[in-house]
């Protein structure tokens, strides 16, 4: 990115930045940073006559907003730290031949801490992960439609972004009632125009790609306001990409608060943890089975075949106060 245009961004970013504070629950400024210490316990049950079991364990990634550090693995194996090349997700990974016993029992502690998120600037083109539509993350000729009309006449991807944001917005509910919600099926979301935070940013991201602009799906997890307590589900958000940086939206936040509607394009709190990015993800060593559709929890394989008895429990501390 050439200096002038890279010093634009820098100014639209602040211009951005001040606006979203204000724009968050009414004009009171969120917090600026939390740190927490994250606790995870995973209790694999082997099967008899297993003669391999192997298990991958979603490591919180350092970078930007986020700084993760692994204080400590309580395993009766030795672990690895790997890295999958497509999206560089990261797992602590353990491989156990010939078991003995009948569970495999791993406890990790983490130390997190979240920064206010804004646009990321980051001069690598995206590559064709970030472009090209797979899995469950579809486009079909409605959603193209959608994108055109929604689109029609902007030139500008970030213009483009935020008309494509408030067309989810109006168009999604937040409603786990039924059944298909939760899967990320971007045709499905379209189609019904109700989900939860995985269906918001399917459909956000299919609309993106179909407008030529490169998104990235991100899950992670939602830290309640309390100073601790259990984690028992997921959070997901996304990101699109326009004039050289990822710029964060968070829909689903969006709809379940209507006053930080505005935040919420261009900005996250510090309420969350980012656990891995992206769709159809081939772990690092692969996995035998197919692609996760996406990775917020173990996976395991005996023998090459997905485990799905895992007890897997997660909590979380505040670590000092927020600022």
């Amino acid at each position: 990115m050439k200096l002038k245009a890279r010093w634009a961004l820098m100014a639209a970013a602040c211009v951005a930045g001040v606006a979203g504070l204000a724009a968050y629950s009414g004009g009171a400024p969120p917090p600026r940073s939390r740190s927490i210490e994250l606790n995870e316990a995973v209790k694999v049950a082997i099967p008899k006559g297993a003669r391999e079991v192997r298990l991958w364990i979603p490591k919180p990634p350092s970078g930007g907003p986020q700084s993760t550090e692994l204080l400590g693995v309580d395993s009766p194996l030795p672990y690895a730290v790997t890295s999958e090349p497509e999206f560089g997700n990261q797992t602590v990974f353990l491989r156990v031949r010939r078991p003995i016993g009948r569970t495999l029992e791993v406890r990790l502690r983490y130390r997190i801490a979240r920064k206010l998120e804004e646009a990321f600037p980051d001069d690598k083109e995206p590559s064709a992960a970030y472009r090209i539509p797979r899995g469950l993350l579809a486009l079909d000729d409605a959603i193209r439609e959608i994108a055109r009309k929604q689109t029609q006449g902007m030139t500008d991807p970030v213009e483009k972004g935020r008309a494509l944001y408030q067309y989810v917005l109006k168009r999604m509910a937040y409603d786990k009632s039924g059944q298909g919600w939760g899967r990320g099926d971007s045709i499905y979301a379209c189609r019904v125009g109700k989900g939860n935070c995985t269906d918001f940013h399917s459909l956000f991201m299919a609309l993106a790609m179909a407008s030529g602009i490169p998104a990235r799906f991100r899950m992670g997890l939602s830290l309640p306001e309390a100073p601790e307590g259990a984690l028992s589900d997921y959070h997901c958000w996304a990101e699109f990409y326009a004039k050289g940086s990822w710029i964060p939206v968070d829909i689903s936040e969006a709809w379940k608060n209507p006053r930080r509607a505005e935040y919420y394009f261009g900005h996250l709190d510090v309420n969350r943890v980012l656990l891995s990015t992206g769709r159809d993800i081939r772990l690092s060593p692969p996995q035998k089975g197919p692609p996760l559709n996406f990775f917020h929890r173990p996976y395991a394989e005996a023998d090459g075949k997905p485990l799905y008895d895992i007890e897997f429990v997660r909590s979380y501390r505040d670590n000092g106060r927020r600022a």
